[in-house]
């Protein structure tokens, strides 16, 4: 199985995890804008929660993903996705964002599939326009990382530490950092770690999302965890 293949079949697992995914767009609303580029969209499991904005584009790298996304929600966005690689914009592409007038970017799940970090971010801040956010999540901890992550083609997995000088290189200025989804620590270690698991488990996915996400959300919401397997940063162009 290349890694195409394996990227949708994950996506694809996740899109049925309809708590998770709203736990997680309620973390990042209140930063969201109304002209939206999304980086790494893949097959629109999070593009189809943003439909209510002025304008979203949808991108990702990989053109199995942007065939999927436009036969999937094609007709209910407004500009059709595009195939576009962060870590290599310039040119055309990299006008038509700047004329779109971004004031949200959306990277989630997307940084650490690039070996050049530093690049991407800064891309992203050129696409963006002043005053603009990024709302960036990405996986933490570097001892969670294993083979899943090695199947999904990961670099590497991140923490507030060596995160945040790099937005801060790219040009952002963090507004805020903060963890998620502290129990989902002991599944992916279990899975990465010690079953040694290529692909994450379908079955428990739709047992986490439906009895476990939406108490730890509750929990999550009352007590903000110092760890998480999920971290989100908030960083604003100046």
């Amino acid at each position: 199985m290349n890694a195409d293949s394996i990227t949708i079949s994950d996506l694809e697992i996740m899109s049925n995890a309809n708590n998770y995914r709203n736990w997680m767009y309620r973390q990042i609303a209140p930063f969201i804008g109304q002209r939206v580029l999304e980086i790494g969209a893949g097959i629109g499991n999070f593009t189809e929660l943003l439909l209510d904005r002025e304008l979203v584009v949808a991108t990702d790298k990989y053109g199995p993903c942007i065939d999927y996304l436009s036969a999937r929600l094609g007709e209910q966005l407004n500009a059709m996705p595009i195939q576009v690689d962060i870590a290599e914009l310039g040119g055309r592409i990299d006008q038509q964002f700047i004329e779109y007038g971004f004031d949200t970017l959306i990277c989630l799940n997307v940084l650490e599939h690039v070996e050049d970090d530093l690049r991407a971010l800064s891309n992203m801040h050129r696409a963006l326009k002043p005053g603009g956010r990024l709302i960036l999540l990405v996986p933490a901890f570097q001892f969670l990382f294993g083979t899943v992550d090695r199947s999904l083609e990961h670099y590497r997995r991140y923490t507030r530490k060596t995160l945040a000088p790099k937005l801060t290189q790219a040009g952002f200025r963090i507004e805020k950092t903060f963890y998620m989804n502290v129990i989902g620590i002991a599944g992916w270690f279990l899975n990465n770690r010690i079953t040694k698991r290529r692909e994450e488990s379908k079955e428990q996915i739709k047992f986490f999302d439906q009895h476990i996400a939406p108490w730890a959300e509750r929990i999550e919401r009352l007590l903000p965890p110092p760890i998480g397997l999920s971290l989100i940063a908030i960083g604003i162009k100046d």
